[in-house]
C-alpha cells in the first residue's frame, strides 16, 4: 500500500500514473495509437498518419465493405468540428486548408499531413484518422527556444546561375538525416536526403559535412526552379536519431523562397571602325560591392582592383562599387573586335553575367576628327552625326588623362545642350566655356537595354580655348591674366618665408615650350630683371598675372600662358597709338603701321560716340567687339574664368 505523505507527493504520483496510463494506451496490442510531432515557431512539419491494421480492433479480417470504409474521410483535427485542421475524401492529390495540407493514397497505408508556418498557438493535442473507423492521437509540440529553427529567407537567382544556401540546425541533430523538400503548389515532395549517393553533376546537391549546418546547391537554374524550398531534419518524438522501427516525422527548420529572373543571354551593341564604344553593365543591388569582370574570350578576363581604370590592350574596365556598375571602354575599333564579350560579377556561388555581341560597322561617313576653338566665357558648338536609331539618345563625353571618354558630370550637364537632328547631324552646345572645358570630346548615340547601356561614339572634337583679346594704348600699362588649373597651384616656401608655386608658369610670345617661343617672363623670376614687366602668381585664385608697362607698338601680337607642357592658353594683345584716338562720332580711320597685331593682316578702327572707345575688325573674326583700351575684350572677371 502506498501512503500519500503530502500534496506534492500526491501530485507527483498522479503524474507518474498518468504517464504510465498514456504509454499503456499508446501501446495496446503492440500497436501505436498515439505519437509526438515536434516543430518550431516559424517552421513547418510533415508526418504520416498510419492506417489501422486489420487486427487492431477486430478478431477477424475486415469484410470488403469495412475495408473500404477505412479509406474514406481522412482528417487531422484539434476538435470534433475540425475548426482547426483539415479533412478530405480526395485521393492522390494534396488538399489545402490555409496552413494545413493533406495527401491520401490508400496504396501506401498512410496519409501525410503538412503544417506550414507554425506558431505557439498550434501547440496541443490533435487526432488523425478515418471519420468512421479509427483514429490516432497526435501530440504537437511547438518549440520557440531554437535560434536556428524557423527562419525564412528570400533569394534571387538568374537563369543559368548556380547558387548555394545553408541550413542551420541545433547541435543535437548532427547525426540525423537531413532533407530538402520543395513546395511548389501541388505536391510537397522530397528532392534530396543526406544519406543518398550524390554526384557533383546533379541538379540538387546536399552536403552535410559542416558543423551545425548543411548546404544545398542548385545548379544551372531555370525558370522551373522558381518556388519555395524547405530544409529539414528527420526525427521522432525524442532527441536521439530515430531507429528503424520509430515513427518519424520531418521538422523543417528553414524556408527559402527562390525567385528566378530571366538573364539576358545576349545584347547586341553596334559601333564603328576606328571609333570607340562605351558600355555600362548593371547588376542586382546585392552584388554592388562584389568584384566585376569583362571577359574578352573564354581564356582572357580582366578583373583586378576596384574603383580605378585598368586595361588589357585597348579594352579598359572600371568596377564602380558606389553605383554597382561595370564600365567598359573600347577604343580604336577594328573588325577584329567584333566578337562576344561577357560582363559579369563574381558571387559566392560562382558568377552571373550578361553576354554582349559587339557588331562593328563601317564608319566612312563620319569625319575622322575636328578642331574647335572657344573663347572663355562664351559658347561653342560641336557638330555630331545623328543617332541612326529612333530609340537612341544623343550623347557627349570627354576624354580623361587615360584617353577614356567619360560622361559629363551632373553638375556640368546644364551647360550642355543638344539641337534637333537635321540632315543626319545634330549640334552639341557648350555655354559659358571655362578653363576646364579644354580637351577632347566624343559625341554619338546612347542605347539603353534592360541590364546594359551602350554608347557608340562617332565624332571626335579637339576643343582649344583662347582668352578674350586685351587692348592697350601705347605708353600705358596692361595686365595679361592667365588662369590655370588648381592642380598646378601646389606651393613651396623658402627660408625667407616667401612661398612660391611649385609649378612654374610662363608668358611667351609664340607657343610656350615650342622651338620659336620667346619667353617673356616666368612666375619665379624677380621683377628687378626687367623693371617694365612684373608678375604675380595668386595660388588662392589660380591666377597668373603679368603687368606690361610703357607699351610699344612691337608689343602687339599673340601671347601664350603655359604651365609645363600640359597647358597653353593663347591671348591676343592689341596696341593703339595715342595720336590715333579721336573724338569724332562718324570718322573711320585706317590704322597706321604703328598699331599692329602679329596674327592680323588688316584691321580698321572706328570711333564711337564715347571718346577712347574703339571697334576692331579682323579677317578671322566674323563679328565686331567694342572694348575699352587697357581692358579685356569681354568682361574679364575671375568668376567667369573658373566657373
Amino acid at each position: 500500500m502506498i501512503r500519500i505523505k503530502d500534496s506534492r507527493s500526491q501530485s507527483g504520483m498522479t503524474s507518474v500514473i498518468t504517464i504510465i496510463i498514456f504509454i499503456t494506451l499508446c501501446l495496446i496490442s503492440g500497436q501505436v495509437l498515439c505519437f509526438k510531432v515536434i516543430g518550431c515557431s516559424g517552421g513547418s512539419v510533415m508526418f504520416n498518419c498510419m492506417y489501422k491494421s486489420d487486427e487492431q480492433h477486430n478478431t477477424k479480417p475486415l469484410n470488403k465493405r469495412e475495408s473500404s470504409d477505412q479509406f474514406k474521410g481522412k482528417y487531422f483535427c484539434r476538435d470534433r468540428d475540425c475548426r482547426t485542421g483539415i479533412s478530405s475524401e480526395t485521393q492522390h492529390r494534396w488538399v489545402y486548408n490555409e496552413r494545413f495540407a493533406l495527401y491520401d493514397d490508400e496504396n501506401r497505408g498512410f496519409f501525410s499531413v503538412f503544417i506550414r508556418k507554425l506558431s505557439r498557438e498550434d501547440d496541443g493535442k490533435y487526432s488523425c484518422g478515418n471519420n468512421q473507423e479509427w483514429s490516432r492521437d497526435v501530440d504537437l509540440v511547438v518549440n520557440r527556444n531554437s535560434s536556428s529553427c524557423g527562419t525564412s529567407v528570400i533569394r534571387s537567382a538568374y537563369k543559368g546561375q548556380t547558387i548555394t544556401f545553408s541550413c542551420e540546425y541545433d547541435h543535437g541533430f548532427e547525426t540525423h538525416t537531413k532533407v530538402l523538400y520543395r513546395v511548389n503548389g501541388d505536391p510537397v515532395f522530397v528532392l534530396k536526403i543526406s544519406q543518398s549517393s550524390q554526384s557533383s553533376e546533379e541538379k540538387f546537391i546536399l552536403s552535410d559535412n559542416q558543423r551545425n549546418h548543411f548546404t544545398v546547391t542548385i545548379r544551372d537554374i531555370s525558370e522551373d526552379d522558381d518556388g519555395v524550398y524547405l530544409c529539414g531534419v528527420e526525427r521522432d518524438g525524442g532527441d536521439k536519431p530515430p531507429s528503424e522501427t520509430s515513427i518519424t516525422h520531418i521538422t523543417f527548420i528553414k524556408e527559402i523562397e527562390l525567385n528566378v529572373q530571366s538573364q539576358i543571354t545576349s545584347v547586341q551593341v553596334e559601333a564603328y571602325i576606328s571609333k570607340s564604344v562605351f558600355i555600362m553593365c548593371e547588376f542586382p543591388e546585392e552584388f554592388k560591392e562584389n568584384k566585376k569582370f569583362i571577359q574578352i574570350h573564354s581564356l582572357q578576363e580582366i578583373s583586378d582592383e576596384q574603383n580605378q581604370w585598368i586595361h588589357l590592350d585597348k579594352v579598359h574596365m572600371y568596377d564602380d562599387t558606389s553605383s554597382g556598375v561595370l564600365k567598359v571602354f573600347i577604343s580604336d575599333l577594328t573588325e577584329a573586335d567584333e566578337r562576344t564579350y561577357r560582363c559579369g560579377v563574381k558571387t559566392a556561388d560562382g558568377h552571373l553575367f550578361t553576354e554582349i555581341t559587339l557588331k562593328i560597322n563601317q564608319g566612312d561617313h563620319f569625319r575622322e576628327s575636328s578642331e574647335s576653338a572657344a573663347v572663355i566665357g562664351e559658347s561653342v558648338k560641336l557638330s555630331c552625326n545623328s543617332p541612326e536609331k529612333q530609340q537612341s539618345i544623343k550623347h557627349i563625353c570627354k576624354e580623361n588623362e587615360q584617353k577614356i571618354c567619360q560622361s559629363i558630370s551632373s553638375s556640368e550637364k546644364q551647360r550642355f545642350e543638344f539641337s534637333d537632328s537635321t540632315a543626319g547631324v545634330f549640334t552639341a552646345s557648350i555655354s559659358n566655356v571655362s578653363l576646364r572645358d579644354a580637351g577632347v570630346y566624343w559625341c554619338g548615340a546612347e542605347t539603353r537595354h534592360k541590364c546594359l547601356t551602350s554608347v557608340s561614339l562617332t565624332n571626335k572634337h579637339q576643343l582649344t580655348l583662347t582668352m578674350p583679346p586685351v587692348i592697350g594704348r601705347e605708353g600705358d600699362s596692361v595686365q595679361i591674366k592667365c588662369p590655370y588649373d588648381e592642380k598646378n597651384n601646389e606651393e613651396v616656401c623658402l627660408r625667407s618665408g616667401r612661398c612660391l608655386s611649385k609649378e612654374v608658369k610662363y608668358l611667351c610670345k609664340g607657343k610656350c615650350l615650342s622651338k620659336d617661343a620667346q619667353i617673356i617672363i616666368r612666375s619665379d623670376e624677380d621683377h628687378v630683371k626687367n623693371p617694365k614687366i612684373s608678375v604675380k602668381d595668386d595660388t588662392d585664385l589660380n591666377l597668373f598675372t603679368v603687368t606690361l608697362t610703357e607699351l610699344r607698338a612691337e608689343d602687339a601680337g599673340k601671347y601664350w600662358c603655359a604651365v609645363k607642357d600640359v597647358f597653353n592658353l593663347p591671348i591676343e594683345l592689341m596696341i593703339i597709338r595715342k595720336d590715333e584716338m579721336t573724338t569724332s562720332d562718324t570718322k573711320r580711320v585706317t590704322p597706321q603701321p604703328e598699331m599692329t597685331s602679329s596674327d592680323t593682316e588688316k584691321e580698321t578702327v572706328q570711333e564711337t560716340e564715347k571718346p577712347e572707345m574703339k571697334t576692331f575688325y579682323t579677317k578671322r573674326e566674323t563679328s565686331q567687339e567694342t572694348v575699352k583700351p587697357g581692358k579685356s575684350a569681354s568682361q574679364f572677371d575671375l568668376e567667369m574664368l573658373f566657373r
